[in-house]
């Protein structure tokens, strides 16, 4: 009678352990970019949803031939949402409505409501250096209400001015972005100046 040999296939203990060995490290070292490659899209994406806003507030202007306000919002969610809130704080949210008054307040019974901002998540602030009646006003021709001077919204996180934008709005009424690098951090996050 012939014995047959059976081969068992697999690993051995040892090879399992150097591959888990190995994998960890691999995941050791991609976690903390894949953590800041998330944080840098949710400022990309923050950013890019207040710049649309702004279009959207200066192209309505022109479009309805009437002012149309862009206001910082305590409870933009509200059943009757308000402009207001802390000072230079938009992390709360906004409003973009048409100004069917002469006031810089949003009320129902004369201003149409275009575009809600809602509150931002995480760890995201948006901050601006308008800290007088936070509006950002356009008029009928796509100009603000800036006079001389820039609106300036900066958009940060814990990753600090390094890794913060701005966007800026000066009289045209046109938005322009500035990222911060390493080399070039942005000016200030809690109280942003022209960069």
């Amino acid at each position: 009678m012939q014995q047959s040999r059976t081969l068992s296939s697999g690993f051995t203990l040892i090879e399992l352990l150097v591959t888990l060995a190995l994998a960890a490290i691999v995941v050791s070292q991609a976690a903390p970019s894949f953590s800041s490659m998330v944080k840098s899209n949710r400022l990309a994406i923050e950013t890019n949803t207040l710049v649309s806003d702004i279009n959207l507030a200066r192209s309505e202007a022109i479009k309805r031939g009437t002012r149309v306000i862009l206001c910082r919002s305590a409870d933009p969610a509200a059943a009757t949402p308000s402009c207001g809130g802390s000072a230079n704080t938009w992390t709360s949210g906004w409003l973009v409505f048409a100004s069917g008054d002469a006031n810089n307040i949003y009320d129902s019974a004369t201003d149409t409501l275009i575009r809600i901002g809602k509150p931002r998540g995480g760890q995201v602030q948006i901050k601006t250096n308008n800290t007088s009646d936070n509006n950002l006003e356009y008029d009928p021709d796509g100009t603000t209400n800036e006079g001389g001077s820039t609106a300036i919204f900066a958009i940060c996180d814990d990753q600090g001015e390094s890794q913060g934008r701005q966007i800026q709005v000066n009289g045209t009424g046109r938005p322009r972005l500035v990222k911060g690098t390493p080399a070039t951090p942005l000016p200030n996050c809690a109280a942003p100046v022209t960069a």
